[in-house]
């Protein structure tokens, strides 16, 4: 029997050796079945434009470009609003000596006393801010707080900065507006006559009735010198101004007297001295010595003192009045009247009474130097 190969339906039989030859053709290929064309339309598909694809992607490309431009210009937008902003201004501006942009933009109103608020005299100071840097800035809606450290004189020192919002720009982005800081200020005590005059890095200011000053001053060290004339000197020193809102150290201006001023010094004391002695009564108003004794009943005339030695004086610095005299020897004067009474007529006298010179030298003039007493009334002699 002849193996025959198995028939699955749907499949032609596989044919035997028998039945194979090299001359028998193939059955034709099957034809792909092309689609039927829709109505109206060709019979195949067509692409998109060069253009309009050009377009498309453009187009894209450019929608791309505006949200990466508006998400630049809302970053560029808000750091140019932001809290801190008025700050880093400010302190480069001070740092800078631009003083007068700084105050316009802290907005302190600068008054006819502040003499040191001027970028001449800040020019003149030392120990200026040389850099800063935010440590942190707390932003609320209306208000806000930026800390600061500051390098001045090779130190760190903190400072806080207060601002409020005042607006918008563009109706989105705040307007932050500095609160005008608390300056520091520069004191000089002058131990010398009062309403003397000083200059305070080149400034000249004007002490009051107690010889003080205070003028407000941006951080720095501000030089202090006092010119007495030919009267008294002082030395020069410095006044330290750290930071904002502190208050430095008090400049403390000594005086110490020229040799023309001693000499005109004791040359007011004689003076008064001598109009003492010059006084026509037992008890010379507003001096150190007096006679007493006198009977009641008695009428006295040509009353007179005679000096018999002139005390001796040092001057020494300035107290709370005044240069202080202190007598270093006393002198002596006598006194002799006149008198008429009950028992008839006669001279009186009385001494030698020891005369003392101490109290103060208060100040200097055309006419030399001032001495005030520190006995009875005060009275004041003036001599060159």
């Amino acid at each position: 029997m002849t193996d025959r190969a198995d028939r699955t339906p749907g499949w032609e039989s596989v044919p035997d050796d028998e039945s194979l030859h090299g001359d028998r053709a193939l059955p034709p290929a099957m034809t792909a079945v092309q689609p039927t064309p829709t109505p109206g339309t060709t019979g195949r598909r067509r692409g998109l434009r060069r253009g309009a694809v050009v377009g498309i992607v453009a187009g894209a490309a450019a929608l791309v470009l505006l949200v990466v431009a508006g998400g630049i210009g809302w970053s560029v937008g808000s750091d140019a609003h932001s809290a801190e902003r008025p700050v880093q201004s400010f302190l480069d501006d001070v740092e800078h000596g631009h003083l007068a942009a700084a105050l316009r933009t802290a907005g302190i109103d600068r008054e006819k006393s502040d003499v040191l608020l001027t970028d001449a005299v800040y020019a003149r100071a030392g120990d200026k801010i040389t850099a800063h840097r935010i440590t942190s800035v707390d932003q609320q809606s209306d208000h806000a707080t930026v800390r600061t450290v500051l390098t001045q004189a090779g130190r760190i020192i903190p400072a806080t900065f207060e601002l409020e919002r005042t607006g918008t720009d563009w109706g989105v982005f705040p307007v932050w507006s500095l609160r005008a800081p608390v300056l520091g200020s520069v004191q000089v005590a002058v131990q010398g006559p009062p309403r003397s005059t000083v200059q305070v890095a080149g400034a000249d200011v004007r002490t009051d009735s107690s010889g003080t000053a205070s003028l407000r001053a941006f951080p720095g060290s501000y030089g202090v010198h006092l010119d007495g004339g030919k009267w008294f000197t002082a030395t020069d020193s410095t006044a330290p101004v750290p930071g904002f809102g502190a208050t430095g150290t008090p400049v403390v201006v000594a005086t110490t007297l020229t040799e023309a001023g001693s000499t005109a010094a004791s040359a007011a004391v004689d003076a008064w001295v001598d109009a003492c002695v010059a006084a026509p009564t037992a008890a010379p108003d507003g001096c150190s010595f007096y006679a007493y004794g006198e009977d009641p009943d008695n009428t006295y005339t040509d009353q007179k003192w005679t000096l018999e030695s002139r005390p001796s004086v040092a001057v020494g610095g300035w107290a709370s009045k005044g240069w202080a005299v202190s007598t270093r020897s006393a002198g002596s004067a006598t006194f002799r009247a006149q008198f008429t009474g009950p028992e008839g007529r006669g001279t009186a006298t009385a001494g030698p009474i020891t005369v003392r010179a101490s109290g103060w030298i208060t100040g200097f003039g055309d006419d030399g130097a001032t001495f005030v007493s520190a006995v009875g009334n005060a009275q004041s002699e003036s001599g060159s």
